[in-house]
Formats: structure tokens, C-alpha cells, sequence
């Protein structure tokens, strides 16, 4: 195995273990040493790859949801992407649950509002409608969350399209 994917592999064990630790007790209870013991790996690969435990879900959220943008983004509109992004949810619910109920879900919005801007800085007023938007879905998000994902990814679609044309 070379260097990459031998560094994949310890990051995919250490995200497993701090997953798996989570449903056990809260991220502050959780320590590197059992996150390393659980993982099988050594500390140093815990320190090599990562500075803190949230920078492992950080991660981790990058990734799969990075992994989603990269492919709805190209052809959608805004309007099909949500859509495809309640779908995402649905598909992660487990994990997405656990960010809540562990009061980690803020991770989520940082992600959302990184991948929205791409990680550049934005003038002004670009930077405002960002905020304005990732805000606005991850509220929307976490109240769904919060009652337990009840209603499917298309029905949470439906009802927030039909609060795009509320009368004011």
C-alpha cells in the first residue's frame, strides 16, 4: 500500500472509531487515546492528520458533502439542488442525527457555507446573501432534524418551495 492510501485508510479507521465513540458519549467524554485505541492506529497518525476531534467531522462532512456537490452542481438549478441535498440528508441520517443529538449539527452549517463559497473571500454583499442562504437552509435543516426527518426528502422539498412565494 502506498503512502496515500495507507494515510486514507488510517483517516477512514480514526472517523469510524470517533463515529462509533459518539454514540457512546458526548465529543468532550472522548478522548485521542481512545479514538487511536479504537481505530488501531498510533497517536501520531491521529496528530499528523488532525489538530483537534472536529477537525474529523469536519472532514468527514467536507468530504461527503463535496462528494454531493460535485455531483449535482453542474446541471441543477438552485431549486433541484436543494432537492438533491435534502436526499443527501436522508441518505446520511444516521450521521446527521448523531451531529444533532450530540450538538455537533453547527459543523454542518460551516461545511454548507464553506462549499457555497468555494473558500474565497467574498465582497460584501456576495459574502451577505451567502450567509443569508446557508443560514436559512441549515435552519431549515436542523428544525427537521429536530422532529426527527418525518417528512421525506421530497415532501421537506415541497414545503420549503412553497414558502419561497409567501405573501408579505
Amino acid at each position: 500500500m502506498d503512502n496515500l492510501k495507507k494515510n486514507q485508510y488510517v483517516k477512514s479507521e480514526i472517523t469510524k472509531a470517533l463515529l462509533e465513540l459518539l454514540k457512546e458519549k458526548d465529543l468532550n467524554e472522548i478522548s485521542i487515546r481512545e479514538i487511536t485505541t479504537r481505530a488501531q492506529v498510533g497517536r501520531v497518525s491521529f496528530y499528523r492528520n488532525y489538530k483537534r476531534k472536529e477537525d474529523i467531522l469536519e472532514q468527514y462532512l467536507f468530504f461527503i458533502i463535496k462528494e454531493w456537490g460535485e455531483s449535482n452542481t453542474d446541471s441543477l438549478s438552485m431549486d433541484k439542488l436543494l432537492k438533491k441535498l435534502f436526499e443527501h440528508l436522508v441518505s446520511y441520517r444516521d450521521f446527521y442525527t448523531l451531529l444533532y443529538t450530540k450538538g455537533l449539527l453547527y459543523l454542518f452549517k460551516d461545511t454548507l457555507k464553506r462549499l457555497i463559497t468555494k473558500d474565497q473571500e467574498l465582497p460584501n454583499v456576495a459574502a451577505y446573501s451567502v450567509a443569508f442562504v446557508s443560514y436559512g437552509i441549515y435552519g431549515w435543516i436542523e428544525e427537521w432534524i429536530a422532529r426527527g426527518m418525518q417528512e421525506s426528502a421530497d415532501e421537506i422539498y415541497n414545503i420549503l418551495i412553497s414558502q419561497k412565494n409567501m405573501p408579505q
